[in-house]
């Protein structure tokens, strides 16, 4: 049998301890990879074509919304994410599986639901959110197109995507990703074909789109 490969996403150590720890009980021969930030992501997605499973941070630095969700499933169609947040709220929820996650997690689970819902999800299963409410409105037309454009975008596209919702400039994009102007904006030219629009305004409304804004309240839901 193939080892599994599972990836741990999240930006917080004790957390992404506390989720290897889980899964090491339930898959005890699977390699466990981790990564704090997108960035990470991306190079252990490079490095592991074969990942079984990845548990995915709503949060993730350099990440807006489901942003990374949307460019990870375009790269690994065939790989479950499972996201994990704190922020269970029913859209939010809702949100996720519509954009392609197979479950999500609150990170107030109990280890028993996490175990169940990661084990369901390896079997197949998908659209699982154990004790969550995901009946509220769901992702818009215009998040799904969104979703769709980011997914097709190269693994550099997508950092030059997120620097530019971050405000950076093509000059400072290039300075960060050690390439010349010239580079950023052809990417710039590519992305705005993709996202179908003409200015920088327009792709960072249209990113906006994947975005999450917190709710007031992130208690845990009634189960």
């Amino acid at each position: 049998m193939q080892t599994r490969s599972i990836l741990v996403a999240d930006d917080h150590p004790l957390f992404r301890a506390a989720l290897k720890q889980v899964l090491g009980q339930i898959y005890p021969d699977a390699e466990l990879q981790q990564a704090a930030s997108v960035g990470e992501l991306q190079r252990q997605v490079e490095r592991q074509p074969g990942l079984s499973l990845l548990l995915l941070d709503l949060h993730m630095p350099g990440a807006l919304g489901f942003s990374a969700l949307s460019w990870f499933i375009g790269q690994r169609p065939h790989t479950p994410v499972i996201m994990v947040s704190a922020n269970s709220h029913p859209e939010t929820v809702r949100r996720a599986i519509d954009h392609g996650a197979a479950g999500f997690l609150s990170k107030s689970t109990g280890v028993e639901a996490m175990e169940d819902c990661i084990s369901r999800v390896m079997a197949g299963e998908r659209g699982l959110h154990p004790g969550l409410d995901a009946t509220a409105a769901g992702a818009s037309l215009q998040s799904l197109d969104v979703a769709e454009a980011l997914a097709s975008l190269t693994p550099q596209q997508f950092r030059v995507a997120s620097m530019l919702v971050e405000g950076l400039l093509n000059k400072q994009i290039a300075y960060e990703l050690d390439v010349k102007e010239a580079t950023i904006k052809a990417h710039m030219t590519e992305i705005f074909r993709k996202l179908g629009v003409h200015s920088r305004t327009q792709a960072v409304l249209a990113l906006g789109s994947l975005s999450v804004d917190p709710p007031e309240d992130l208690t845990t839901p009634p189960c």
